[in-house]
């Protein structure tokens, strides 16, 4: 899931914004992290529903469907579920997107001295242009993905994946619902035992 799935994931569960956020950002043992508990418990759940994502069937067929794509169907899913999560999402939550997002922006840790240069420069992007709100926009995704391909180490034109979206829509629209719900109810779990 991308930023939006684990910005929502963190308030249903009631664990760290930044923490939730953070889980792309670092890397190796938790333990040992210089942050607080709480921080801690959000890597924690972003790195299980990670891997909650990456194994379900639904989601594994989605990338076999993506055809010369393929190879980057981790990152081209996440985006697209997470458009699709913007699209319906008050459906999952009481507030409007929009709402939402300034309700959590604030929540999220921006600090310099504390956390990684890149989390930092992205989260104050994020707040500062609003992205969240535009998450159920494909102009708005299609620029995510030409900022994510410009990053990539092999030039690839992430934006092409949106044709196939096109196409294939109705693999999203008739089991994204069952999908989710089955997400939320890992992640609620999860975060009650860790």
């Amino acid at each position: 899931m991308n930023y939006l799935a684990h910005l929502h994931l963190a308030d249903v569960t009631k664990t760290s914004a930044t923490g939730n956020l953070l889980g792309d950002f670092v890397k190796g043992g938790i333990d040992t992290m210089p942050f607080s508990g709480e921080v801690k418990h959000g890597i924690r759940l972003h790195r299980a529903v990670d891997s909650f994502t990456d194994q379900h069937a639904w989601v594994k067929r989605l990338k076999t469907e993506l055809g010369p794509l393929r190879r980057y169907g981790g990152i081209i899913i996440d985006v697209l579920l997470d458009y699709h999560l913007a699209s319906n999402f008050e459906q999952y939550h009481e507030l409007s997107l929009s709402q939402f997002a300034q309700k959590v922006y604030p929540q999220i840790e921006i600090n310099r001295e504390l956390y990684p240069e890149r989390f930092v420069r992205v989260c104050t992007a994020m707040c500062e242009m609003d992205w969240l709100s535009g998450y159920n926009n494909l102009a708005n995704i299609e620029r995510a993905f030409n900022g994510i391909s410009a990053r990539l180490s092999r030039p690839v034109d992430l934006a092409k994946s949106l044709d196939w979206h096109q196409s294939n829509a109705h693999l999203f629209q008739q089991d994204f619902e069952a999908f989710y719900l089955e997400l939320i109810s890992f992640a609620r779990q999860y975060a009650r035992q860790v």
